[in-house]
């Protein structure tokens, strides 16, 4: 109790300090740290470890060295009246001591509105070691039996993932054996750790936004992990980042926010990683600069069809979105203790060379005690070798002396239909959907990006319109329309709800385009279109019009209706764009 007293108010200092920085006088801006004994090598500033005096850090800007300074007594440093611009701080050597914080070896800030805080020097010493370190105990998620059943709701609910028909034809005629798309990410492996905070799912998520960003506008940058566990739901509770979550709740933050910060604004580093459940963000939402930042349009979430699937159609599925230069949201479960900690033997052991099965537990019961769950990036894959295919998993557990880049291998040949007893469906695969208005303009004052004239998206087409009921093998037809920004010609894509997709030819911006199509099964479709350019920029799916399909003519009455909404689809009302559709 006095342990966790002392923590809570070592934290609740921390912040009053930042706090009391966060305003400089007459507008002058600072970055200050502290210089700190790593005694458990984790990279974060711990209650109870101590600090050093007299390290030197040095500042840049724009690559030449514009002052020094030494830790003081307290091992805290500071450089004061500074103007805006972008900064460079690196340490100098400390005799017997290796650097373990931060893991790039410097830092890169870039100063705008706030003065920059927390910029800590961690040296690891281990010839003062009185002890052996302790294993490291990796964080999972522990969802309850409710939040578990409203994940996977909202996983069954999103929309699907499009699928490329080019990409998949030269699938089938020239089969790409490897693919990765990791030289598209900004990232250090040693900082991609979430430390003993339970947010692996904004990790992922948030490296899937960083690839997307990098397949459409050409730009790699970190996006700060902070900003989201600072303003989560407060930033505080059992309700925070650290407690776990969900993609679609990576989404429903974003669309809220509708920018992106990178890593590199002023106290937008990550931070949290001494954090857990229950405990308030170590920084205070109202320090991170927001400038400059990426303005974002739209974001929502695509699941990726896996389940109740063919292996190899499950793979080529997963496959297609990654060629698609679209990064990869996986979360998988294991049901107990046993399943969990030969994971955590496989990822501390082994090499990266070494392929994981993770269906070895398969059918076993869920335990909601010790069970959990993980999320992880997919980027890529690699089936040189037929007898050993496997995925290309980015983890957020830092890196060991095995896996240098932080990364895992899993094997391709996986039951991806695995389940457990009393949580169900064990793996399940998502990437997003976004677009971005034209040139960011508040990002391209600060950080120049080669982003100038920059191709604009479609915009997202309204509800198909045609008959909302029909009879099997009978052929009706839909229509759809979609605006772009740059005027560019169109194709619109057409998902029928059963697993397959039809492409119109390319029209103009506007145009009212038909695509017939006819049911083989019974039951009620969603429809819904989507818009490519000419430049291959995809809109957002449009919401869905629900089909009702009868294995018999359906009544008279719906027939007829049917009838006069496909009779009328051509003529009067329908044939404007600009009117108002439901």
């Amino acid at each position: 109790m006095i342990l966790q007293s002392q923590k809570r108010l070592f934290f609740m200092t921390m912040l009053l300090f930042q706090l009391s920085l966060s305003s400089p006088a007459s507008g002058a801006l600072y970055l200050s740290g502290t210089a700190f004994q790593d005694a458990n090598g984790d990279g974060f500033l711990s209650p109870g470890e101590q600090t050093i005096a007299n390290i030197t850090i040095r500042l840049s800007l724009e690559g030449n060295v514009t002052s020094t300074a030494a830790t003081n007594e307290s091992g805290q440093y500071s450089f004061s009246n500074l103007s805006p611009g972008k900064y460079e701080l690196t340490a100098d050597p400390s005799l017997g001591r290796s650097l373990s914080a931060p893991g790039a070896g410097r830092y890169e800030v870039t100063l705008c509105d706030k003065s920059g805080f927390g910029l800590d020097w961690g040296f690891f010493a281990p010839a003062n070691l009185t002890a052996t370190l302790s294993v490291r105990e990796y964080p999972i998620m522990h969802p309850t039996s409710e939040v578990a059943g409203l994940w996977a709701g909202k996983y069954n609910a999103s929309a699907r993932a499009y699928l490329s028909p080019e990409i998949a034809n030269k699938m089938a005629s020239a089969p790409v054996t490897s693919f990765s798309l990791l030289d598209r990410l900004k990232y250090t492996p040693s900082e991609r750790d979430q430390g003993t905070c339970g947010n692996c799912w904004a990790w992922a998520g948030t490296g899937v936004m960083e690839l997307d960003y990098a397949r459409q506008k050409d730009v790699s940058d970190r996006l700060s992990l902070q900003y989201l566990d600072s303003n989560y739901n407060g930033g505080c509770s059992n309700s925070g980042a650290c407690c776990g979550g969900w993609l679609p709740d990576l989404v429903g933050f974003y669309q809220t926010k509708s920018i992106m910060v990178p890593w590199s604004n002023s106290n937008a580093h990550y931070r949290d990683g001494g954090q857990g459940c229950g405990a308030c963000s170590l920084v205070s939402a109202s320090t991170i600069s927001t400038n400059p930042h990426y303005d974002l349009a739209a974001i929502s979430v695509n699941t990726i069809p896996t389940q109740k699937l063919a292996k190899e159609e499950a793979i080529s599925n997963i496959k297609n979105v990654l060629l698609q230069g679209k990064g990869i949201w996986f979360a998988y479960y294991l049901p107990d203790k046993s399943a969990w900690d030969s994971f955590f033997r496989f990822w501390r052991g082994e090499p990266e060379s070494v392929v994981w099965q993770p269906d070895s537990a398969c059918g076993r019961s869920f335990n909601y005690q010790n069970g959990g769950g993980h999320a992880v990036l997919c980027v890529g894959y690699d089936e040189t070798d037929p007898n050993n295919r496997y995925w290309i998993m980015l983890n957020s557990w830092g890196n060991t002396t095995g896996r240098p880049a932080g990364l895992f291998r899993m094997n391709m040949d996986m039951n991806y239909d695995c389940s457990y007893g009393d949580i169900g469906y064990g793996f399940y695969w998502m990437t997003l959907d976004m677009s971005y208005p034209q040139g960011d303009p508040e990002l391209s004052q600060a950080l120049p990006v080669a982003n100038a004239g920059a191709n604009s998206p479609p915009a997202k087409p309204a509800k198909p319109r045609g008959s909302s009921a029909g009879t099997l093998q009978k052929s009706y037809s839909y229509a759809a329309s979609a605006i772009d920004p740059d005027g560019d010609d169109l194709q619109i894509t057409f998902d029928w709800g059963d697993a397959s997709t039809s492409q119109t030819e390319m029209v103009k911006s506007g145009t009212l385009a038909q695509l017939p199509h006819s049911w083989s099964q019974a039951g009620t479709y969603l429809i819904r279109v989507m818009a490519r350019d000419e430049n291959n920029a995809e809109s957002l799916w449009s919401a869905g019009k629900a089909v009702k399909i009868y294995a018999a003519p359906a009544r008279t009455k719906d027939r007829s209706a049917a009838r006069a909404k496909t009779e009328n689809a051509g003529q009067g009302k329908g044939t404007c764009p600009c009117s108002k559709k439901s």
